[in-house]
């Protein structure tokens, strides 16, 4: 075998050699995903003038002078192939560019020979692909649309246009592309060589990368210094487990939550929007993996803080951290104090503890405490209490975001099985009920680990005949009801063995209930019997403690403008009567202005995400319709080429339909988040569908974001995106001549309120449009007609005349 480092290009060899796919290999299955970051990697190279990217490896096999087998790499060699084929189709097509060079990379690169009636294709992909690849150079309507290697040739043709970058730019990035090629001679073994290339062996961590992708770029002195003084430390504090850490660092930054296999990628984008490198960029992560550190043992400079730690380590909530870790950091730069953080913990603390016991399910967790700390610091003002705000947004939630209020908590407590549970919320239930806020506490957790301590039923799981005595006539309905409530469970020192003995004889063996210590045991030491009213007696005095220490949050705290509910796909939410306003799930996030758009878009990110499998669960449903374009008898929308949904049904219906394809794709739908109006009323969902058709309708959408920044100070980062999206929404109406229509400069007519109050709707849409192209001059102006609520009304009057 011989190998060298050259460029991709270099591959394809002279004009006359072909590359085959062999048959044992898998079909193409790299997706738009694969594909964003190889333009996003040409786009930087290119931006930054750098000289080479390196792309990977091939491996082949000359089979003759004219053929190089590909062993490994075909995922590589096709990506690039459709690329090629891309960029000279945007050439041709826009008529602009060098048409020669099109000309040129078709010649060398993609096809063998000058025939243009019967090609031979440089690339023969294997199976299937070669003739969904075949039919790219051929009519559009001919080709094959489920073929993954169809979709992302569309995804490049409709990138290509959009990049920083011209197509003849492009070709030279390409040019810069160098891969690893490994030669094999005659005596190598190419399916060995295979079978190797593609066993299970140990791969790199997902830290790894990161640690890979930061230092290797740096001089090595540089190297040295940056991992020592920034890497080993961050590593040194968490632990080892950096690549969990760096999940939730990442989340915390970005408010996304990769998944552990995408970190890295994250990450290299996390690093690309920051625009740092080295140390510059690591300073932050080590400062975080300090305060991560302080949080994972409890180990800060403040006790009120450790002692509220110690508490919320036992029960593991790492969920959580994405709201820690910058709190953490502000009360260390002195932005909140020790009361705040004090406070925070306990708010949290109650809102986890309360929706355990009332059986909530936790996947809403995720979303909910990624966003927290960025919906806190847009609302809170310079005289608002961080605490305050805390409160107002975890209150606010609903369904599957809920934070149970005393009545529900009361009667959970009262209700539940607490004995059939995690083990770790038990422990940390007992842990709590007997020392509450007290500082003379003792160690339960610990004791229970250790087994020095067990978790007992006071009324036995086996009823003997002195109990059944006790308990009365009613022995087995009280028994079943109550067996393992929180009444009748404990913890206790004495042996495990005399589970089933009399409560007398519970109480005077040793380390029994007479000996407790405990507070937990406080009625055991002196009743008479074990029966229904002691039970019941015992159950209101632990009620009456938790409610107290699992404290339902205070707030004074009202937003300066209406803030709207946001809730998430998952769950049993029907949504019928509520109207959608906005949507997020992973990247993508946008105004919508209806149901059915909102299933458009999502629609279109799920085949994005995997194209393949969406169109496998598209087949087994009637609603949809797969291939060529349907016949005009049925009444589909066209989400995709060769993908098509029949919309013309009730939210309810999209939604169930949602549900079903996110748990067949693996993916979970509590990821998506779905802001809605605040109130609810009768066919409102129905209502928005027909408004959705109105002329202006792709502008009144934003009506009700935009109104939940009213009144703010600074604008926020999803206040700068919802505007970036609304301008390219405005643009889409082509107003040239904004103050020809308007008779002045739109600041002069948004002064007049007799003008604007009279204005007609070309004058409406010339004023939002004069604004927003007066933006691009000065900077904020769009933002300000947003916070004095000039554009909110502009909008309104809008949505009134049309």
């Amino acid at each position: 075998m011989r190998g060298q480092v050259s460029p991709i290009l270099s591959a394809y060899g002279n004009v006359d050699r072909d590359l085959i796919i062999p048959v044992y290999q898998r079909n193409y299955d790299w997706r738009i995903k694969q594909c964003e970051q190889l333009l996003v990697d040409l786009e930087h190279l290119i931006l930054t003038d750098q000289p080479k990217h390196f792309f990977g490896a091939l491996v082949g096999k000359p089979d003759d002078s004219f053929t190089w087998v590909v062993i490994d790499g075909q995922q590589r060699l096709t990506t690039v192939s459709l690329l090629m084929l891309a960029i000279v189709h945007t050439i041709r097509d826009s008529g602009e560019g060098d048409s020669g060079l099109a000309r040129r990379i078709q010649r060398n690169y993609l096809l063998s020979g000058d025939s243009t009636d019967n090609p031979r294709f440089r690339l023969k992909p294997v199976k299937h692909d070669a003739e969904a690849y075949r039919r790219l150079y051929g009519p559009e309507d001919e080709f094959i649309e489920t073929s993954n290697l169809t979709a992302n040739y569309r995804y490049f043709m409709k990138r290509i246009p959009e990049l920083e970058v011209t197509p003849q730019q492009l070709w030279g990035g390409i040019e810069r592309l160098e891969v690893m090629i490994l030669d094999l001679e005659a005596h190598d073994d190419a399916q060995r060589i295979f079978e190797s290339l593609n066993s299970t062996g140990l791969a790199l961590s997902e830290a790894d990368k990161v640690r890979n992708f930061v230092l290797m770029g740096l001089p090595v002195h540089e190297q040295t210094v940056v991992y020592e003084d920034y890497w080993n430390r961050i590593e040194q504090n968490v632990e080892y487990d950096t690549t969990a850490f760096l999940r939730w660092y990442l989340t915390a930054k970005t408010t996304r939550i990769p998944t552990i296999s995408a970190v890295y990628d994250e990450f290299k984008r996390y690093a690309r929007d920051q625009g740092a490198v080295g140390r510059e960029l690591l300073a932050p992560i080590r400062e975080y993996a300090d305060i991560y550190r302080q949080i994972r043992r409890a180990d800060t400079a403040s006790d009120a803080v450790n002692h509220r730690l110690q508490r919320y380590n036992i029960l593991r909530a790492e969920v959580v951290l994405p709201f820690l870790l910058p709190t953490f950091s502000d009360w260390r730069h002195g932005r909140i104090s020790e009361h705040d953080v004090v406070e925070s913990l306990r708010i949290i603390e109650s809102y986890l503890f309360r929706r355990w016991a009332c059986s909530i399910p936790t996947h809403a967790l995720n979303k909910i405490f990624a966003t927290a700390y960025r919906e806190l610091t847009r609302l809170k003002g310079d005289s608002d209490s961080f605490v305050d705000v805390l409160a107002y947004l975890l209150r606010r939630r609903t369904r599957t975001g809920t934070f149970p209020a005393d009545a529900a908590f009361t009667e959970a407590l009262r209700t539940r099985d607490f004995y059939k549970t995690k083990r770790e919320w038990r422990n940390y239930l007992f842990e709590c009920l007997e020392n509450l806020n007290s500082r003379d506490s003792r160690d339960i957790v610990k004791r229970l680990e250790d087994g020095e301590l067990s978790v007992e039923h006071i009324m036995p799981q086996t009823l003997t005949d002195s109990w059944r005595r006790d308990l009365g006539a009613e022995a087995d309905v009280i028994h079943e009801n109550w067996l393992h409530r929180l009444g009748n469970l404990t913890v206790t020192g004495y042996n495990s063995k005399y589970s089933n003995v009399s409560f007398k004889k519970k109480q005077s063996i040793e380390n029994g209930f007479l000996d407790s210590p405990y507070r937990l045991n406080r009625e055991l030491k002196t009743a008479e019997v074990w029966d229904l009213d002691a039970m019941e007696a015992r159950t209101d005095r632990l009620v009456n403690d938790a409610l107290k220490y699992w404290r339902y949050p205070e707030t004074s705290f009202e937003p300066p403008a209406p803030q709207l509910p946001v809730e998430t796909l998952g769950g049993d939410t029907n949504f019928t009567n509520r109207v959608i306003v906005a949507f997020e799930f992973n990247e993508v996030q946008g105004t919508v202005a209806s149901w059915t758009e909102f299933a458009q878009v999502l629609m279109k990110e799920l085949l994005r995400i995997d194209r393949e499998r969406v169109l496998a669960f598209a087949q087994k449903f009637v609603e949809f319709h797969v291939g060529s374009e349907p016949n005009m008898g049925r009444k589909l929308t066209k989400i995709d080429n060769g993908f098509y949904w029949n919309l013309q049904t009730s939210t309810r219906e999209k939604v169930l339909t949602l549900r079903r394809l996110f748990e067949y794709l693996d993916l979970d739908a509590e990821d998506v988040l779905v802001t809605l109006r605040p109130t609810e009323s009768e066919n409102a969902s129905e209502r928005q569908e027909e408004e959705a058709k109105s002329t202006y309708a792709l502008l009144i959408k934003f009506k009700e974001r935009l109104e939940t920044r009213r009144g703010a100070s600074e604008i926020d980062e999803e206040a700068q995106q919802i505007l970036a999206e609304f301008t390219g929404e405005v643009m889409k109406f082509g107003i040239e001549d904004p103050m020809g229509v308007l008779g002045s400069t739109p600041m002069e007519f948004a002064g007049d309120p007799e003008r604007v109050t009279a204005a007609s709707e070309q004058e409406l849409l010339a004023l939002i449009s004069g604004v927003v192209a007066l933006d691009k001059v000065f900077p904020g102006s769009l933002w300000r007609q947003v916070a004095n609520g000039n554009l909110v009304d502009w909008l309104g009057r809008l949505a009134e005349k049309s």
